[in-house]
């Protein structure tokens, strides 16, 4: 019996976040081991020290325990902490490429997106979760103080997530070439214009 097997239920003291910890380290040291076809929940608990029983509690399935791994439970939004607009698009652009550029998102893209279609529950959960924060930052970067005005900077927002997050996984799988920081920072120039937020000045309408 291992020691989250030995844990108390919901009534007893809560999750030991180190077990997590573990898990989610094992699974990403995994991915880059074996990759996303060979990996399998009992792999991980088995490596990890943990039971299987406990690891299926706390995610319900492979997609949901990679996708754990490789962004974290909460999106970090710490580097947009005293950004403006501007900054904020920059930062999406980097960020988008920054996590596409990593060795172990890169294992688990191909078998996600394929799992993504077939889980409309963990697709939706992914979207939801992790662009809720950044669009409220975009829409509170854009003063928009009427229901009309939020809409639309709400829009804007996920339109620009969606840009960055497919420009990024086109230039780390098709356009390798032309993966460069000049590139990068013509997308977050592009983008910022779209939107109005050249020379980090918001523009509402």
């Amino acid at each position: 019996m291992t020691e989250e097997d030995r844990r108390p239920g919901a009534g007893g003291r809560p999750r030991d976040s180190t077990i997590d910890e573990r898990v989610l380290s094992v699974t990403r040291e995994l991915l880059l081991e074996v990759g996303w076809d060979e990996l399998s929940v009992r792999m991980v608990a088995a490596r990890a020290g943990v039971g299987r029983s406990s690891l299926n509690r706390r995610w319900r399935s492979k997609p949901e325990l990679v996708l754990h791994a490789i962004l974290g439970e909460t999106p970090d939004l710490s580097p947009f902490s005293g950004t403006d607009l501007a900054g904020w698009i920059e930062w999406v652009v980097r960020g988008s490429h920054e996590l596409f550029s990593r060795r172990d998102v890169g294992e688990a893209v191909p078998g996600l997106l394929l799992a993504l279609r077939e889980d409309d529950d963990v697709r939706k959960a992914l979207w939801a979760n992790f662009t809720a924060p950044a669009v409220a930052l975009f829409a509170e970067h854009l003063a928009a103080d009427t229901a009309e005005k939020r809409r639309r900077a709400e829009r804007d927002a996920r339109a620009v997530l969606v840009m960055a997050a497919g420009a990024a996984l086109f230039l780390s799988t098709v356009a390798a070439e032309d993966d460069t920081d000049a590139l990068r920072d013509r997308i977050a120039e592009l983008l910022s214009a779209g939107v109005g937020a050249g020379g980090g000045a918001a523009n509402p309408h």
